[in-house]
């Protein structure tokens, strides 16, 4: 009898255990940078639809194509405010054209002023920390989140690409510079 307790009571005791759940955390897809490729020296907006739903947020990106020696670049893009709205500056994503795994030789501003319906962004190498960027890449992406239904265009207004002596990049006055229209449903 006594056996038949224990083994009872060590039966209660293993099922009364609850077992430890562990929670994955969420998975976070990793930010998409991809663009296509252009023989093109240009400075593109590119999205992965042009054609995006009312309240869906969508990715611009800004991709500097062919440049080189880049030390720092100022770029203004413009958009209809009322069809168009960037919550919040973590919305302004710097892309991997200029490598920023050492944040101490790099400056970064990024302002939004919805009310303008523009965003100003700036990033440029530390001075005299030697780094300079070449070819083509993705400097920023934007979130935007479309606010009403509409056509409407995403521009880039003000745009300075320069080299660390602080003249602009080479042919600077010959850069091809691109919008982008989007259809909001």
């Amino acid at each position: 009898m006594k056996k038949f307790l224990a083994i009872i009571i060590i039966f209660v005791l293993v099922a009364s255990c609850k077992k430890e759940t562990t929670t994955q955390p969420p998975v976070v897809k990793p930010e998409d940078f991809s663009f296509p490729p252009s023989s093109r020296f240009a400075i593109s907006l590119i999205t992965n639809s042009t054609n995006v739903n009312l309240g869906s947020e969508f990715d611009t990106k800004i991709v500097f194509y062919n440049v080189q020696e880049v030390f720092g670049s100022a770029i203004e893009i413009v958009y209809d405010n009322n069809l168009l709205s960037i919550p919040n500056q973590s919305k302004l994503l710097i892309g991997p054209f200029f490598n920023i795994e050492d944040t101490s030789k790099i400056l970064i501003l990024k302002k939004v002023e919805n009310l303008f319906g523009r965003a100003s962004l700036g990033i440029s190498y530390v001075r005299n920390s030697g780094l300079v960027s070449n070819g083509s890449g993705v400097v920023f992406k934007i979130k935007f989140t479309p606010i009403a239904r509409g056509d409407t265009w995403i521009k880039i207004s003000k745009c300075e690409i320069r080299k660390s002596d602080g003249n602009f990049i080479n042919n600077f006055s010959n850069i091809q510079i691109d919008s982008l229209q989007i259809s909001i449903k």
